[in-house]
């Protein structure tokens, strides 16, 4: 669906990015992450032709975006963080801007498969909660059915309630073909919609995979929490090991690169001192150890 091959973008003197290169497979959920300065909003901006670059290539379903930006526009849509729509412009007619705008005819549909119809249709936008304001983007950016969707920082602002319907949302979309992009510095909504995630660093890409095989592959260790009915592991532990801390509610806390090795010398351990585990947690690396391990501490 997208392939960005050797990318590069100077503000001046300064080079942001320095050959960025990825793909995004048909149908999937991509994430691009990136600390503040990393190049992703400037990325984002050149893959929806609002942004030249200086060397480069970008293609949507093998369409240049540099050569061919209206047959661009009808394959994609764009949810930015924040639309400048007028204050007193109700959802209605958002919704007839847009389509007019694309030459497609009225989706209300749209508006109440958002929950944006009945009481939400002649409101003014900014009389709109963050939450409805974020669905309204959505559908706004839906209307003229497009493949590829870029979602910038979707959930920002959202409390519990809203992120998880607009993540149902997401997922639906994905399961119903749209490819979509998605940049955000949530890393635990990054972990658990995509199905591939870059990480961008100093103009490049530094990392990229699957998220299971970035934790993988992680070089930062797994912690595993054991808590046994008589306390075993207070005192006494097996030869070598050495533990972190006790918690607070007697969890002993060993750090580990592999934690079924780290069990195979426990369990029987426990076992041979007369005791039985009652709970046991392994912590892998999560995908925001791994994207603070590799931008840097970056927040």
């Amino acid at each position: 669906m997208i392939k960005v091959n050797n990318l590069q973008r100077s503000y001046g003197s300064k080079q942001v990015l320095k050959g960025v290169s990825f793909s995004v497979n048909q149908g999937e959920i991509f994430a691009l992450l990136g600390a503040n300065g990393a190049g992703k909003t400037t990325t984002i901006e050149c893959l929806e032709g609002l942004r030249k670059w200086n060397v480069g290539e970008i293609e949507v379903e093998g369409v240049s975006v540099a050569k061919s930006p209206d047959k661009i526009r009808k394959i994609l849509g764009i949810q930015l963080q924040s639309t400048a729509l007028a204050d007193n412009m109700t959802a209605k007619e958002a919704m007839q801007l847009f389509c007019a705008w694309h030459s497609v005819t009225y989706r209300g549909d749209l508006l109440e498969r958002f929950d944006m119809g009945g009481e939400y249709l002649n409101k003014t936008y900014v009389s709109l909660s963050t939450g409805r304001k974020r669905r309204l983007h959505l559908a706004l950016a839906l209307c003229h059915r497009p493949r590829l969707l870029v979602l910038d920082e979707p959930t920002a602002g959202l409390d519990v309630e809203g992120r998880n319907t607009l993540h149902q949302e997401i997922r639906r979309l994905r399961d119903e073909g749209v490819t979509i992009l998605m940049a955000t510095h949530d890393m635990a909504e990054a972990e658990t919609l995509s199905d591939y995630i870059a990480i961008l660093r100093g103009g490049v890409i530094a990392r990229e995979g699957t998220p299971m095989e970035l934790t993988a592959a992680s070089d930062i260790q797994s912690r595993v929490l054991v808590k046994t009915r008589n306390d075993s592991l207070r005192e006494i532990l097996p030869h070598g090991l050495e533990k972190l801390e006790t918690t607070p509610e007697g969890y002993s806390v060993f750090k580990c690169k592999d934690a079924a090795e780290l069990l195979l010398t426990l369990l029987p351990h426990i076992q041979k001192h007369g005791d039985t585990v009652t709970d046991l947690r392994v912590a892998r690396a999560s995908i925001e150890d791994i994207f603070l391990s590799v931008a840097g501490g970056a927040k």
